[in-house]
């Protein structure tokens, strides 16, 4: 099984943060960069990198800003569009550390979120946008998003135990056992990082009808976090001319975690396949 390469490195915009690759032996097939969901880490991909890289193909993650191992304070942004300029920031690096290529970018739930926005900014420097339970749609009522408002607002670094739903992550009891044990997942994020999340989402159909790289877009049908109308509204809105839409029949919001995670990363895999340059 191949290792994850680790590294630390400052990008551009000031970030100092922990990268995770995993390669396969030869040259890979295609590049592809992963941006992981809220509150979680790059560390909880190695089975996919793994996957892929057997495959014949690289992916390279990177701890969000305020996650992970990344500097800085946990669970804290000042604005989501550090999200985003962190994320072209990373994938730059990586396509020219590549010798120019043009990676795939592939992004879960909030991951997924700053992909689309991402992916809209970097245009034809990528050659394909990936989502997992992308979260542009969030089930939070107009009271509880104008709390958060003001309260990022007038206690930005103040924190609220926000206890994720692990029943909904995976049919897998083990993955919900390993969320709540991992001490790299937090489980107190700040008033700023949750209104600055809304705000993500708010923004983000603004940015989808200026992507026209191929897509794949992936979702549980039980997803319980993320609503599973979220993707299948980002398909319908997305103007580019290659997409395609995969919907899982009883699978939650951590499809990739799921206990038919091979079904959902065989797609992935044969979608890159079809999609990636050849030689």
């Amino acid at each position: 099984m191949p290792e994850a390469l680790e590294r630390q490195v400052k990008l551009q915009t000031g970030l100092e943060t922990l990268v995770r690759a995993w390669v396969p032996g030869g040259r890979p097939k295609a590049v592809v960069v992963g941006v992981h969901g809220f509150a979680e880490h790059s560390g909880r991909y190695s089975h996919v990198g793994c996957f892929l890289a057997e495959r014949g193909f690289s992916l390279y993650m990177y701890d969000l800003r305020g996650h992970g191992l990344s500097k800085g304070v946990r669970g804290y942004v000042d604005s989501f569009n550090q999200f985003i300029e962190d994320t072209v920031a990373f994938l730059r690096l990586v396509a020219e550390e590549a010798g120019g290529v043009k990676p795939f970018l592939l992004g879960h739930s909030m991951g997924g979120l700053i992909a689309v926005h991402a992916a809209a900014r970097l245009g034809g420097e990528i050659s394909g946008l990936i989502t997992s339970g992308a979260a542009v749609e969030l089930r939070v009522g107009a009271a509880t998003g104008l709390l958060l408002k003001l309260l990022s607002t007038l206690r930005p670094s103040g924190r609220t135990r926000l206890p994720v739903a692990v029943s909904c992550l995976s049919k897998d009891g083990e993955v919900a056992a390993k969320y709540l044990a991992d001490h790299l997942v937090f489980k107190d994020p700040t008033y700023r990082l949750l209104a600055e999340f809304g705000k993500g989402v708010s923004e983000v159909w603004n940015a989808v009808g200026r992507i026209s790289v191929p897509a794949l877009i992936m979702h549980g049908e039980d997803d319980c976090l993320v609503p599973p109308t979220a993707s299948r509204k980002l398909y319908d809105k997305l103007p580019s001319p290659d997409k395609t839409l995969k919907m899982y029949r009883g699978l939650k919001h951590e499809i990739f975690n799921e206990i038919e995670k091979e079904v959902v990363l065989k797609d992935l895999s044969e979608w890159l396949e079809k999609h990636s340059a050849p030689g």
